[in-house]
């Protein structure tokens, strides 16, 4: 298969018009409709459903743009490993909670001393992140620690932080009193789906109590789960950086750290790509900016790891 072929039905899918992609891909409009034609043939289905107002794609579309993307990043991968691309690339995963504690400056930082480098972030939830690092999509990737990491990866300890529990300013939560995870018994709580690893920890540890657990929402987005919180649908609990640099959260909501709950961040590498010059420097702008981070004291009960703790945390999440 001619893998442009797929670069192209992606696009048009983006665009959800053959017109705009052809423009977009410098190519007329018959010549691109004729390249989708091929590779309709070739996959023995249509892949696009066509409407004056545009094109969307079929089911068995939109399972080929969805088995596309990864394979095309591999592609990417493996051009550049055999020397026939010329540019760096970095493709990073970072969870959505860590946009301004960390992956905005990130992004500054490279952009600045390595204007070279074609960055790509990616930020989703950890489950949705791994998935992608064991795909090739990413290069470096910042989900909770893994005491069993997958073959292919090096994985390092960095930031540990308290978990805390968010709702509306009239639930009157305090900063400076902790509650216990027995707080959350039969609460409706705004989580990530499963399996996202912290609602399976709090999960496992509330019916481990013998308590209720109780989801009123799911959603993989940050934003939706602070907006359902505020408006007292239901309690979250987020890492601590969330509250960095978001000044709504402590005039319209309430907050307090849950006891003795914290999760440990890691820094997942594809041993593949390693040896690539973006991965390399790339890795030392994720330290330097974290440490930088750490050093302004702005990041709520946050400290540095140094690979795996004396304690023997080894858990994703740990209570200690």
């Amino acid at each position: 298969m001619d893998l442009r072929l797929l670069e192209y039905m992606l696009r048009i899918a983006e665009l959800g018009s053959i017109n705009k992609a052809a423009a977009d891909l410098h190519l007329s409009q018959p010549t691109l409709s004729r390249h989708i034609a091929a590779l309709e043939r070739e996959m023995g289905t249509k892949l696009f459903i066509r409407a004056q107002s545009g094109v969307t794609l079929t089911e068995p579309g939109k399972l080929l743009a969805g088995r596309a993307r990864p394979l095309l990043r591999q592609h990417a991968i493996l051009k550049e490993q055999v020397g026939e691309m010329a540019a760096g690339q970095l493709s990073i995963g970072v969870p959505p909670s860590w946009q301004r504690v960390f992956t905005s400056p990130f992004a500054r930082t490279l952009v600045a001393q390595y204007p070279e480098i074609k960055l790509r972030v990616y930020e989703g939830v950890s489950n949705i992140l791994r998935d992608h690092l064991l795909t090739g999509i990413l290069d470096l990737c910042v989900i909770p620690f893994d005491s069993s990491p997958p073959t292919g990866f090096h994985q390092t300890a960095l930031i540990r932080e308290p978990l805390i529990l968010m709702g509306s300013a009239a639930r009157k939560l305090h900063p400076n009193q902790s509650i216990p995870l027995s707080y959350l018994d039969g609460e409706n709580l705004v989580l990530p789906g499963r399996p996202n690893v912290l609602s399976s920890h709090i999960e496992h540890m509330l019916k481990r109590k013998g308590m209720v657990f109780k989801v009123a929402v799911e959603t993989d987005t940050l934003g939706l789960c602070l907006d359902l919180a505020r408006e007292g649908i239901g309690y979250t609990v987020m890492p601590a950086c969330t509250l960095h640099d978001h000044a709504y959260i402590t005039d319209t909501m309430s907050w307090t750290p849950i006891q003795g709950l914290f999760v440990t961040w890691a820094l997942n590498e594809s041993l593949a790509r390693s040896h690539s010059h973006a991965v390399h420097e790339g890795r030392k702008v994720v330290l330097k900016t974290l440490a930088g981070t750490l050093e302004s004291n702005v990041w709520f009960g946050a400290e540095a790891m140094s690979g795996l703790s004396s304690k023997g945390d080894h858990a994703v999440l740990d209570r200690t």
